[in-house]
């Protein structure tokens, strides 16, 4: 693809309405036609003039912090004897626009798919970024790597095969609550494992004036209907349903999951200021804290959960991760682990050492870095540690005891199915916003303006759409 191309294509895409988010995407997250190649000379690498060369690292700052960002870098620059130039930023995606825009490109970035701007799935849609296939391809590091933390769809966004994103760290997801509530001296509820167990204990908490549930947005509930899709019919029916299969709505299995979320996002079992408040500016942290106070029992989210709330949370408080229930008579249970992704522009000038520091982001010395890794709350000053884990064998047994080491460990264990991914990616389909219409449905069906039956209609037509659009 031509520069010119690119940055008028980008500029126009990014600038349109389209609010593209979740986790996966057609039309929304890991989106439409495959990146192309890059076409660029390997040996183009600004090394060959003997200057020392300078990889351009762009990263989102986000709730990992900063300083995460300047080790890795003063280590790859010390291990490679290079320079790395970083920019880092809250607004990545309109700080890359411009560049774009200018013709300048960095060499790689940490940018994930399912932001509110859908940058990197317009960068996708239009061929922006590189195939690594070849990065992932080294023996040594297959074998360091997570079994088939590359096969999914947020490492290969078409399912075709080739890895355009690279997943560097991961985090299991499920049901956040109060651990205080369910063990020790003051516990008050058994842990619920099948959902009928769990609506039970809805009603318990409902005379004890609490609520059963909540979520921070409905976007949140990405991974729960993953693991709930993949639990009701298996790994088989998850891979068509991801794939825009016609019958998933329809089938026994997708009518089971929309009946049980139907209930879950109900006011007779979801608290009654969610709605309100994740549709407020910073509402999310309100439902979030809802938990903390005791509000309502469970919620939706990963163990960024625990840094994102340090300043308001109990010193005596324990967090507590358990998987989304499953269905009486189920053997097993199913939790959806959540990547996060960096990627190399189509146009990077130093494609050679952009490859080597992705390669990096996966050594021991990074590793440890993650693991170590702290964040300070901007209010308080208060520093907390906030490990984050890549997905190399052994890095999560390197976790100190506690709530995130029980959350990596509760993901392999002998009855937990794990899957990742999520919907394929598409050719653009004008006025689809996937998170609006797969998750945004549950503020309808908890405020009676949508049925269980309009959500299911939604669906099927939003999947007729995708499948569709499929390349």
């Amino acid at each position: 693809m031509k520069m010119k191309m690119v940055k008028k294509l980008v500029a126009m895409a990014l600038v349109s309405t389209m609010a593209l988010s979740g986790l996966a995407a057609c039309g929304d997250t890991k989106e439409e036609k495959p990146a192309a190649d890059t076409g660029k000379e390997e040996g183009k690498d600004n090394g060959e003039s003997g200057e020392k060369q300078t990889l351009k690292l762009a990263a989102f700052k986000g709730g990992n912090g900063e300083k995460i960002w300047e080790d890795i870098a003063a280590a790859f620059e010390e291990e490679k004897g290079v320079e790395v130039e970083l920019e880092m930023s809250s607004e990545l995606d309109k700080d890359l626009t411009k560049s774009i825009q200018k013709g300048e490109f960095p060499d790689v970035v940490y940018y994930n798919l399912g932001q509110k701007s859908g940058f990197t799935e317009t960068m996708l849609k239009e061929g922006a970024i590189a195939d690594i296939s070849d990065v992932f391809a080294d023996e040594e590091l297959k074998g360091r790597l997570l079994d088939g933390i590359t096969d999914g769809t947020d490492a290969q966004p078409f399912a075709d095969g080739k890895i355009y994103l690279a997943p560097i760290f991961y985090t299991p997801t499920g049901f956040w609550y109060n651990k205080n509530l369910f063990e020790g001296e003051n516990k008050k509820y058994d842990l619920p494992t099948t959902w009928e167990e769990f609506f039970a204990l809805g009603d318990a908490a409902k005379a004890d004036g609490v609520s059963l549930f909540t979520f921070p947005q409905s976007g949140y509930l990405d991974a729960t209907i993953y693991s709930m899709l993949a639990q009701a019919g298996g790994t088989e029916f998850y891979q068509k349903a991801i794939k825009y299969d016609k019958d998933t709505w329809t089938s026994e299995e997708g009518k089971k999951v929309l009946d049980t979320l139907g209930k879950l996002v109900s006011p007779e079992y979801t608290e009654k200021d969610t709605v309100a408040n994740a549709n407020a500016d910073g509402g999310f942290k309100i439902n979030q804290q809802n938990v903390i106070d005791n509000k309502a029992l469970f919620m939706p989210n990963g163990n960024w959960v625990i840094g994102e709330m340090a300043a308001s949370t109990p010193e005596d408080f324990r967090w507590g991760m358990m998987p989304a229930p499953k269905w009486e008579g189920d053997e097993t249970q199913t939790m959806y682990t959540f990547t996060e992704q960096m990627w190399i522009p189509a146009e990077a000038e130093n494609m050679d050492l952009a490859k080597e520091f992705i390669k990096f982001m996966y050594s021991d010395t990074v590793v440890d870095i993650l693991l170590n890794n702290e964040t300070t709350d901007k209010e308080t000053g208060k520093t907390s540690p906030a490990p984050v884990v890549a997905p190399v064998k052994g890095a999560a047994e390197k976790l100190p005891e506690g709530t995130t080491k029980d959350c990596y460990e509760a993901s392999t264990a002998d009855n937990i199915v794990t899957v990742t991914g999520g919907w394929v990616a598409t050719e653009p389909i004008e006025g689809l916003n996937m998170k609006e219409a797969v998750y945004g449905p549950a503020y309808s069906v908890n405020t009676g303006e949508m049925t269980v039956e309009d959500w299911q209609a939604q669906l099927t037509e939003t999947w007729e759409k995708c499948a569709g659009a499929l390349k």
